[in-house]
């Protein structure tokens, strides 16, 4: 499946289908910017149970979650409808919850309009003080929400399955192929979901942006980046290899699409609402779902 997913992005790639977003991209903005005001935080309380120690090899523990998440996550929302109209005016047109950083508590994926090759993954995850806003492609984003854990960071994907949870040489974690272009330029991103100070943080672990001649597809110039900083291909392909050619435990994230529901949630902010709250039920804990022990042998 990871291979697969890995041509079929190539393929959109070189087809020239459009989106404004990714790490090499230019940022696209709202026609109208927000205020400046911060969003409104609600407090959440603690997880109530601590990790489980993580002694055996090959086995992923999962600390059980906080309290209070889905509600926290939806007030969230509710109380700041007007800032996500502003920076989102066509609406936004997916929900989910996955845990990517494997704290036990999920946190909420937000998915623009976009285009037909990709959209626009925007992340948000809780502690003690609220919810916060980690990655996005909208710069105002930070001038909504706060810069507090923002991070320059932003994913581009097709589906809630784009993000895989696998073990790797490095351990476990999720990540995700994100993947854009256009007629002129194309690029491709491995991210890796690590927590810093509680808080996801979605780092770039290696990059290839292509310039290609839009008559003939040929690629013109190249450039590869390991870290946020130059290297070559091979250096790209080799960190590229740790996570695409991992040990995926088919785990699925879940999350819901507005054509998942037309009906229901193609009206407005009540439709989202009603998508994002059945996007929260929809969620499964990931030790309800995979099997955490490795198969080696």
């Amino acid at each position: 499946m990871r291979r697969l997913t890995a041509i079929l992005m190539t393929v959109i790639l070189t087809s020239g289908l459009l989106c404004a977003c990714g790490a090499t991209a230019e940022r696209s903005e709202p026609a109208e910017s927000p205020s400046a005001a911060p969003a409104v935080l609600t407090a959440v309380p603690t997880a109530t149970a601590e990790p489980e120690p993580t002694g055996v090899p090959g086995t992923l523990t999962i600390p059980q979650a906080r309290e209070g998440w889905a509600e926290a996550y939806l007030a969230f929302l509710d109380n700041n409808a007007d800032i996500f109209a502003a920076l989102w005016p066509e609406g936004l047109s997916g929900a989910g919850f996955i845990d990517l950083d494997l704290d036990g508590t999920p946190e909420m994926v937000l998915f623009d309009q976009g285009a037909a090759a990709a959209m626009g993954a925007h992340l948000f995850d809780l502690d003690d003080e609220g919810v916060w806003c980690v990655s996005s492609g909208l710069d105002s984003a930070v001038g909504a929400f706060g810069d507090k854990h923002f991070t320059p960071v932003s994913a581009c994907a097709v589906f809630f399955e784009s993000f895989r949870l696998s073990r790797t040489e490095e351990g476990w974690g999720f990540w995700i192929n994100s993947a854009n272009g256009t007629l002129e330029t194309a690029w491709n991103e491995i991210i890796r979901f690590d927590s810093r100070d509680g808080i996801l943080t979605p780092v770039s672990v290696c990059a290839q942006y292509l310039e290609n001649d839009p008559e003939t597809g040929l690629v013109l110039t190249e450039s590869y980046t390991l870290g946020g900083e130059e290297t070559n291909k091979a250096g790209y392909e080799a960190a590229a290899s740790v996570y695409l050619d991992g040990e995926d435990v088919g785990y699925e994230a879940k999350g819901l699409f507005l054509w998942n529901d037309m009906d229901a949630y193609g009206g407005g902010w009540d439709g989202f609402m009603a998508m994002a709250r059945d996007a929260a039920e929809a969620y499964t804990p990931i030790p309800e779902t995979v099997t955490l022990v490795s198969q080696e042998g």
